[in-house]
């Protein structure tokens, strides 16, 4: 039996439910919006997470809420097989700031190590960095190209033709190992919609609580091609 949970319900979060029910999984959506356009694909609602567990596979269940603040609750006593991040934002970022205020500690944007990891990534790779809220991202893909439809992430691109290409999960991890003291890649699959592993997300927040004060974390959610990145510093509880 699969649980998934879905975070944000427009278009991507559609594409995802479908695909997890077609899978067979029972679905979680969780959105603050309820006349979010995924909702007309839930068969019920639930007041909580947990009730999820009640259900049969093959059904999507509606929850409104914050996704990331939900996933926190969720992750503090079960594991979702499952979660597709279609909610505006870098899910990691979000949740590792609401895992943290759940676990009472601190952490906080710090874009100190950027430069470094722009360093260590290719050439052309990096395509945003802000370093005031300790943010980067990479690809790829030349910035303003649109992937190929359900690309099945080829070490040649079939968009641009490069190739053979170092997975870009690889490459973000290489950067932030280099860079700073702590740091967890989520690495998304599936075709049409990126899904990432509930144990995966489990260990993400197995690195921030055992991050002690002035432990500089770095978390990212990458394919083979795109990858972003939030670094943080862990002030403590």
């Amino acid at each position: 039996m699969s649980t998934a949970v879905c975070l944000g319900g427009g278009e991507i979060g559609r594409q995802g439910i479908r695909c997890l029910l077609e899978e067979g999984a029972r679905v979680l959506l969780v959105d603050p919006n309820e006349n979010c356009l995924a909702r007309s694909l839930c068969q019920g609602t639930v007041d909580t997470p947990d009730q999820v567990l009640d259900h049969e596979d093959g059904k999507a269940l509606y929850l409104k809420g914050d996704g990331s603040d939900v996933l926190a609750d969720i992750m503090l006593r079960w594991i979702p097989d499952e979660v597709i991040p279609a909610a505006p934002g870098h899910l990691a970022a979000h949740l590792a700031m609401a895992w943290s205020s759940k676990r009472y500690r601190n952490l906080h944007p710090f874009g100190g190590p950027l430069l470094r990891a722009v360093d260590v990534l290719p050439t052309g790779t990096v395509q945003f960095i802000d370093s005031v809220n300790g943010i980067m991202m990479a690809s790829h893909m030349p910035s303003g190209t649109d992937c190929q439809e359900d690309c099945e992430q080829p070490s040649i691109c079939p968009v641009t033709g490069k190739g053979p290409l170092t997975p870009m999960n690889k490459l973000i991890e290489r950067a932030l190992a280099e860079t700073v003291d702590r740091h967890s890649i989520l690495v998304t699959h599936g075709r049409k919609v990126g899904k990432i592993r509930g144990d995966m997300i489990k260990d993400m927040l197995e690195v921030i609580d055992r991050a002690g004060e002035g432990t500089i974390i770095g978390i990212a959610t990458s394919c083979r091609c795109h990858a972003i990145a939030n670094i943080f510093r862990c002030d403590g509880p």
